[in-house]
């Protein structure tokens, strides 16, 4: 069964009548990354696709969480503006999941761009958190915890969005004349440019290994930098995820850009790889004993990694996980959902 409030009343009157555990969704792309829901209710925010507000001076805007990402790219476009972050679906799952994190090393990410919402939690109480404005010094950023929660902490109605201009000169780029170790240590070295670029990710298809990405600002910046490294001009092209296979297991996780070429090395023979020019990075596996193994190779390098594509009960097993921080996030969610009503 799934429930589909038309607005934001609606959805605070919903909560307030208790229906029972919740699983919150908005375009449902991201569902099956999710450990399954039970016996719990869909929460559909879909309906609340509102864009209330886009203050182009200010460099802002506010959105309902069910408005889709490309009709906010649509708006924003023509009034010379874009989210510098990438990301599919809705507004709410993007920034709820925040999987695929910066398109660049030390660029903007979701959690940098959320200036603030308004909120409810599992009960129906009402809340705001952050501001509207990007000068502010509005209390706590309870806002930030939407940020990679999966919408089990609270329940989003409008996020308040930092936004920039879009740049005046830009060029998307293809490598994919270098080998594996050679296509690593560009990407490395691209991201420790003073000015990196705007996206960029490595790729490992049966094709082989390339490098992609975008250029932007200044023409002269955008030129120098394509003779400098002979980044090839190419059509735009951004990899949100690697394709969930038939059979096997797809594994999500972090490392820094210089630890891509050892990553490369760990990857099974016939695996699909992505690295986002931020760290994330996901790849696919031929099953279990495959990704049982490469988790503990993932976590002798230093990386973090868990398993978001496979059965449903080994969805969420990764490399360990820092007791300290899993203190912390038992602690939120015991605070903010303590009858533990949003799954």
């Amino acid at each position: 069964m799934s429930l589909a409030p038309a607005n934001v009343d609606e959805l605070g009157e919903l909560l307030r009548t208790r229906p029972g555990r919740l699983r919150l969704c908005g375009g449902g792309s991201r569902q099956q990354r999710l450990p399954p829901r039970g016996d719990a209710l869909e929460l559909c925010c879909r309906r609340l696709d509102r864009i209330e507000r886009i203050d182009a001076p200010d460099q802002t805007c506010t959105v309902e969480v069910g408005v889709p990402r490309a009709a906010l790219d649509e708006a924003l476009h023509r009034l010379g503006l874009e989210l510098p972050c990438p990301g599919g679906g809705t507004l709410g799952g993007l920034f709820a999941a925040d999987d695929v994190g910066a398109a660049s090393w030390g660029g903007p990410s979701p959690r940098t761009l959320l200036l603030g919402l308004d909120g409810l939690l599992a009960d129906g109480t009402a809340f705001r958190s952050g501001a509207r404005v990007v000068k502010s010094v509005a209390g706590f950023d309870v806002h930030k915890l939407l940020v990679g929660s999966a919408g089990r902490l609270f329940v989003a109605a409008r996020l308040h969005l930092r936004l920039k201009p879009r740049p005046r000169a830009e060029a998307w780029f293809r490598r994919d004349d270098l080998d594996g170790p050679a296509a690593a240590a560009l990407f490395t070295t691209l991201c420790q440019q003073a000015i990196p670029p705007a996206a960029m990710q490595l790729r490992r298809t049966p094709r082989g290994v390339e490098l992609r990405g975008r250029l932007a600002g200044r023409a002269s910046t955008v030129r120098a930098a394509q003779q400098a490294f002979a980044l090839r001009e190419a059509a735009a092209d951004w990899l949100d995820h690697v394709a969930a296979p038939t059979a096997g297991e797809c594994l999500a996780g972090g490392a820094r850009p210089s630890q891509a070429a050892d990553l490369l090395a760990l990857l099974p023979p016939g695996s699909d790889f992505v690295m986002h020019g931020g760290g994330r990075f996901e790849l696919d596996t031929d099953g279990p004993a495959t990704s049982d193994q490469l988790l503990h190779r993932l976590h002798a390098l230093g990386a973090t990694a868990c398993i978001v594509h496979g059965a449903p009960a080994r969805r969420g097993l990764g490399t360990p996980t820092d007791p300290g921080a899993a203190r912390l996030a038992q602690g939120l969610a015991r605070a903010l959902d303590p009858h533990g009503l949003l799954v």
